[in-house]
Formats: structure tokens, C-alpha cells, sequence
């Protein structure tokens, strides 16, 4: 092989660097874990009231009187892009794949002192994407194609304890401890050719590693009238320590500034159902930048309704929502999902099961995801 195959076998692999920004749809920020606010398009993300309120905003502990624990089911979707034409520059098409069912989220939360306390596991990020190219022009003078496979991931784990308590009938405050971890992994094999023979190429890769890290989370609810309730949070950035051969993908997990509003109305279907609505609003702070998950500052909203229709088995809640998050960085597009939701509650209220679907442009098969909590204690 002459000096100039051997140099761009050498460099094959700071070319693949370069183009291993995806252009997929942004989750590895705006996750949705399921259950109940999925289904709503993530409009009462700011408002809840149940043990993932330590995730979202801690100050929804607060109205937790009774022990409560859940747990979330859901499928983490990935991405099969086909690369054509250059090397160095290729097209990309994308296709999204429905992913592995997975737990996405478990918390329980319990009455102590003057307040609740809630612990959760969290899965608040997640992108996956494989990669596959043929015939990718490496060097036309030289006759030089390349055959390119690769498998990137990257999970945002989050651990949460915190503690919600009430100041007067209008006012709920909450502040909580974050733990988090990311985990990136990398793996790809490119096989070079001259005029369609194999020739010597780059050593294939296979490397995942895990970094971790310690933030904070304040939260706040007011309460305006019987009927509506405004939610405000701040999930501080998150610096990493722990990377080594992956420590140019990231270093930082980013904040996230959060707000919403939630209303109810009563007295409908003869006084026997019940309507929430709301409209929630994340905004991403820019973090990473020059590394490969760049993050810009970016904004994640949604709007949603929920009606409970009262059956004598119980309450029967219908949903429907829309999320859209804007573009994250290099290689994370706009993403946009419509929800659809329904559940089960008893009429004593101490269980509750909720599933929830969400469809986007680009999909496969939507979303799935279930959620299963229960209250204990007394």
C-alpha cells in the first residue's frame, strides 16, 4: 500500500470523528419517563403531586399525605441512519426505531416532620443511534471506498433526594440533592477498499464509559384560588468527572430552568367528571461546548389536557398532549410528539395505573410507556 493509502487508512478514523454528529431528534435532554404526564404532553412536568415531583419539582411533595411509590416502564428509542456518497461529508437518512422496553423510572416519597420526603431513579436522558454506510467515497483518485458501522449511546441517570414542605395554604417550597451518572459508549468498524479489494484498515473500537456527578434542585407552587396552581424549578448544571478516552464527547450534564401552569374545573358530566389542563416550559442551558454532545441553549414545551370521566369502578382518565422541543446542538434536531394517555383510579384513590403513548414525525411505531404507583401507610 503507497504512502497515500497508508495516511488516509491512518486518518479514517479522525474523519469518522467528524461526521459523528447525527441529525436525530432531541431526547437526550427532553426524556419522557412516562406515566400520567406523558399522556399530557408533559404539561404538569412543574405541578405534579406525585413521587416523580423529586425529579420534576420538589415542591410537589408537599401535597403528598400519604406514602406513595411508582415506577415507570418504558421503550428507549433509537435512531438507523444510512450514510451515502462521501466520507467525509455524507447524506444521512434516518429512520426511528422503537428501542428496548426498559424501567425509565421508580420513587416512593412519605409524610416526615412538616413535609415529604422523596427518593426516585430517574432516566432523564437517552439517545441511541446506529450508523451504516456502503460505498462511501474515501479518495475517487485512488479508487478508495469504505464500509462504515457504528453503535453510539449516550444514558443520563439521575438519583434524587428531596424534601417538600408547605408555607400557609398557598405556598409550597422544595429543595433536593441530584446524584447523577452518564454513560457514553462508542463503537464502530470501518473496512477500507481499492477498487473493491480489502486493503488495511483502521482497528475497530468498542469503549464505554461512565462519569458522575452532584447537583441541586429548588422548587416552588402557588396556589391561585381552589382551581389553579403555577409550578417554577432549577435543576443546577451538573459537572462530570470520570471520563477518559470519551472525555471530548462531555464533561457537563445541563440546567434545567422549569416552569408551568396547571387549572381544574369541576361539575362537569352532571358534576360526576372533572378536567386539568395545563401548558409546562423547559429551558436546557447551553453546555459542552467544542465537545461532540455540544448543547445549546434550547427550549422544551408542552400542552396538555386530562378528563376524568367517573365510572362506579372508579375514575377512568382520558389525555392528550403536545410536546415539541427545539434544536439541541450539533446533531440533535427539533422533535415534536403528539400524546395520547389513558388510566385507571379507584374511587378510595390508593393505587393508580397509567398508560401513555406519544407519535412523532420520523417514527416507526409510537412511544409506549406504564406506570403502576400505589399510597401506604395511613
Amino acid at each position: 500500500m503507497n504512502a497515500r493509502t497508508r495516511w488516509i487508512a491512518g486518518s479514517t478514523m479522525i474523519l469518522a470523528a467528524a461526521v459523528a454528529g447525527a441529525q436525530i431528534p432531541d431526547v437526550l435532554n427532553s426524556f419522557e419517563m412516562g406515566g400520567r404526564p406523558m399522556g399530557m404532553g408533559g404539561s404538569i412536568y412543574s405541578n405534579i403531586t406525585d413521587p416523580s415531583a423529586s425529579y420534576w419539582n420538589p415542591a410537589g411533595l408537599a401535597h403528598i399525605s400519604k406514602g406513595a411509590v411508582e415506577i415507570n416502564y418504558r421503550n428507549r428509542p433509537s435512531n438507523n441512519t444510512t450514510l451515502t456518497g462521501p466520507f467525509s461529508n455524507p447524506n444521512e437518512s434516518t429512520d426511528g426505531q422503537y428501542g428496548r422496553n426498559q424501567l425509565s423510572y421508580v420513587g416512593v416519597a412519605a409524610p416526615i416532620g412538616h413535609g415529604t420526603i422523596g427518593l426516585s431513579y430517574a432516566v432523564g436522558g437517552y439517545a441511541r443511534e446506529l450508523r451504516h454506510g456502503e460505498n462511501l467515497v474515501v479518495d475517487p483518485t485512488e479508487n478508495i471506498t469504505a464500509t462504515l458501522d457504528s453503535r453510539d449511546a449516550v444514558i443520563d441517570e439521575f438519583l434524587t433526594l428531596a424534601y417538600g414542605f408547605k408555607r400557609g395554604d398557598a405556598v409550597a417550597l422544595g429543595v433536593g440533592l441530584v446524584i447523577a451518572r452518564e454513560t457514553i459508549m462508542n463503537a464502530s468498524r470501518i473496512q477500507l477498499f481499492q477498487g473493491g479489494n480489502p486493503i488495511p484498515s483502521p482497528d475497530p473500537t468498542d469503549l464505554k464509559e461512565d462519569a458522575q456527578g452532584i447537583g441541586g434542585i429548588i422548587g416552588a407552587q402557588f396556589a391561585s384560588g381552589p382551581n389553579t396552581s403555577f409550578g417554577i424549578s432549577f435543576r443546577t448544571p451538573i459537572s462530570l468527572s470520570g471520563f477518559d478516552e470519551l472525555s471530548s464527547y462531555s464533561d457537563t450534564i445541563p440546567g434545567r430552568l422549569q416552569a408551568g401552569m396547571l387549572f381544574r374545573r369541576d361539575g362537569l358530566r352532571g358534576g360526576r367528571d372533572y378536567l386539568i389542563g395545563g401548558v409546562d416550559a423547559a429551558y436546557f442551558l447551553k453546555t459542552n461546548e467544542g465537545k461532540a454532545l455540544q448543547r445549546d441553549g434550547h427550549l422544551s414545551g408542552g400542552i396538555g389536557i386530562e378528563y376524568n370521566l367517573s365510572q362506579r369502578f372508579g375514575w377512568v382518565p382520558v389525555r392528550l398532549g403536545f410536546r415539541a422541543t427545539s434544536k439541541g446542538g450539533p446533531g440533535f434536531k427539533q422533535r415534536t410528539l403528539v400524546t395520547f394517555g389513558l388510566g385507571y383510579r379507584p374511587h378510595s384513590g390508593n393505587m393508580w395505573v397509567d398508560l401513555a403513548v406519544a407519535t412523532g414525525s420520523g417514527q416507526s411505531r409510537p412511544d409506549l410507556a406504564i406506570s403502576i404507583g400505589s399510597n401506604f401507610g395511613k
